[in-house]
């Protein structure tokens, strides 16, 4: 039973709540892989399930304070152009109670919608290489201010409709699973969506023997070319690469997607950086890049048999 005045987790549902406990735990992955403290993070819950990390370094070249990082990572999610269900905002840090000092991981929640966040804290104490927890995790606050704002602006992307904006993220967060294990340079692929809400993916290999990410991208544009509006929304191709014009990003994911139907498609870049050998984390959202030509190129409206008769007998007049 809950004691009058202490904190609770009821501005919460289920879904959220394991979300939280399950930030927790990351963060303390990360305090035994940095003895010095780790570099705050965010971890974000779609709507849909998924879930990314954003690692919140700042674009400077001078080192960043804990709370400067801290700062920007609310600054991140304070205008998140994202369908979140919850968000948290993980960082390192230390805690005072009864008399004692101790290591902590400090974890701030919140679900959109509600008024209000939460604040847990998970202390630990270094043995060695090894990190022991100190107890269970502990609710200290239940009235955080949220860390998302109600009445944030969502980014439109042109030529994008809400289905295909879904989609075009979507498919980002295949290639960043795509490049966590692997190069920089990952083999292009390609991804449809239908109008019944199905997708596919296929690799684009232009020479199995020596294959090449621009011969990739020449051979999706010729397939693409072929799809059919009244069965296809979307489609998209998507390769990896070095971040245009700065050498400190580590990589970044490119992808040119078109809404078949629409005038113009788009070529975006998602920037991230290596957490570890297995993870990476964005760095900031997709970023425009430039418009681009439709994979489908809009045909002639067909004229009707009328009105072609009638340009017939104007024609015959006026001979």
């Amino acid at each position: 039973m809950t004691r009058p005045g202490c904190p609770t987790l009821d501005g919460l549902d289920d879904r959220s709540i394991a979300f939280l406990f399950e930030a927790v735990d990351l963060g303390v992955d990360y305090a035994k892989f940095d003895a010095d403290g780790f570099v705050p993070l965010a971890l974000i819950l779609g709507e849909d399930g998924s879930k990314h990390i954003l690692k919140l370094i700042g674009d400077d070249d001078e080192p960043w304070t804990q709370e400067q990082s801290v700062a920007l990572g609310r600054e991140k999610l304070r205008d998140l152009d994202e369908d979140a269900h919850c968000v948290t905002l993980i960082y390192d840090g230390y805690f005072t109670g009864d008399g004692d000092r101790t290591e902590a991981v400090f974890v701030e929640g919140y679900q959109l919608g509600r008024p209000v966040g939460v604040l847990m804290c998970q202390r630990y104490e270094r043995r060695g290489d090894e990190v022991a927890l100190i107890g269970n995790p502990m609710l200290l606050d239940d009235e955080r201010e949220p860390l998302v704002s109600a009445d944030r602006k969502p980014v439109e992307y042109p030529n994008l409709g809400p289905e295909a904006k879904k989609f075009m993220l979507d498919t980002i967060e295949v290639g960043i699973q795509d490049v966590e294990p692997e190069a920089i340079i990952m083999v292009p692929f390609a991804a449809v969506e239908g109008l019944d809400g199905t997708r596919d993916v296929w690799r684009l290999v232009d020479d199995e023997q020596n294959p090449t990410v621009g011969g990739g991208l020449d051979f999706g544009h010729e397939q693409l070319a072929s799809l059919d509006p009244a069965v296809v929304r979307c489609a998209a191709l998507v390769w990896g690469g070095d971040f245009p014009d700065d050498a400190d990003e580590e990589g970044a994911v490119f992808i040119e997607v078109c809404e078949l139907g629409r005038p113009a498609g788009l070529q975006l870049v998602q920037p991230y950086r290596r957490i570890d050998h297995d993870r990476v984390a964005r760095l900031g959202g997709p970023q425009i890049m430039e418009e681009t030509q439709p994979f489908v190129r809009p045909e002639e409206p067909r004229r009707s048999a009328a009105f072609a008769r009638l340009q017939e007998i104007a024609a015959q007049k006026r001979n």
